[in-house]
């Protein structure tokens, strides 16, 4: 099988697995979650984990924060604060809970340009979506877009809590997909809401254009992992032959499965997640080649 994370035509020195912090879902400050009280403890020791474990780029990936608004700022500046404290870069993904604080406040504080956007580390590309793009609350601006919405009244699994990714976005994020392409640079998809009903519940819910990302997904056979957080308990499953995951979450660390942060480490063949402890979580097979 040819190296997925080396596609240049050339023959290389394998460089190594490629090696990602990974966390979702902390609510911080949320005083109704076990163990709120030793969150930012336990915060900490994820950020000197990575650091330890020779991890530059973390992602965060989502639901850092939840409301009231009376106190959702302080909130996030009090994480914030602790994420300072990693020497690498964290790049954050918003959730549902995020705009509790409002997206431009959530935005500021966590340092984002655009609430989607794309980076390259370790020889991958990674692409953020921002799943609550449309919401039952939000004013869709063109025809699909209000289709997209009419999508919470049909689906069950369509929650008031989610939403889906608007006309603008997708039209982005098929130029980001086609530019990886051309680069022959394997793609990791990050969003908050899930978009594979074998890493969620209907309760948690879905993101209400699910079908539509992964229609458009499965066009581009360097996409080689779709990841997100919202469903606490964490899944695994398949988006044709994309392999998709959902982290559990930090505020759920003190129940099963137990797991407060970890990392993903690609190679060419699987998809590994470990967690604190160094144990392995996850294994998912690789099954694309790209040449």
């Amino acid at each position: 099988m040819h190296d997925l994370l080396t596609m240049t035509g050339c023959t290389v020195k394998d460089p190594g697995p490629v090696r990602i912090g990974v966390i979702s879902d902390i609510h911080f400050g949320t005083g109704d979650t076990p163990g709120w009280s030793s969150a930012a403890g336990d915060l900490l020791s994820c950020v000197r984990f990575w650091q330890t474990a020779g991890i530059t780029t973390v992602l965060q990936l989502g639901d850092l924060v939840e409301g009231p608004k009376e106190y959702v700022r302080s909130r996030l500046q009090a994480v914030m604060e602790i994420f300072s404290r990693f020497p690498g870069s964290v790049h954050h993904i918003i959730g549902n809970h995020c705009l509790d604080a409002g997206l431009d406040t959530y935005m500021k504080f966590t340092g984002l340009s655009s609430p989607w956007y794309s980076f390259t580390t370790e020889r991958l590309r990674i692409i953020v979506l921002h799943g609550m793009d449309i919401t039952v609350s939000s004013q869709p601006r063109n025809n699909e877009d209000r289709k997209r919405k009419e999508l919470f009244s049909r689906d069950p699994w369509a929650r008031e809590y989610s939403g889906a990714i608007g006309q603008k976005q997708l039209e982005w994020l098929c130029g980001e997909l086609d530019r990886s392409a051309a680069a022959r640079q394997p793609v990791v998809v990050c969003c908050h809401l899930p978009a594979c009903r074998e890493t969620t519940d209907e309760r948690h819910g879905i993101l209400w254009n699910h079908h539509e990302l992964a229609a458009l997904l499965c066009r581009y056979p360097h996409v080689i992992l779709a990841l997100g957080g919202h469903y606490h308990p964490g899944g695994q499953g398949w988006i044709g032959s994309i392999p998709a995951m959902t982290l559990p979450a930090f505020s759920k660390r003190h129940s099963p499965p137990c797991f407060s942060c970890g990392i993903i480490e690609i190679n060419e063949r699987f998809i590994h997640v470990t967690d604190q402890q160094q144990r392995t979580r996850v294994t998912l097979p690789l099954e694309k080649q790209l040449s």
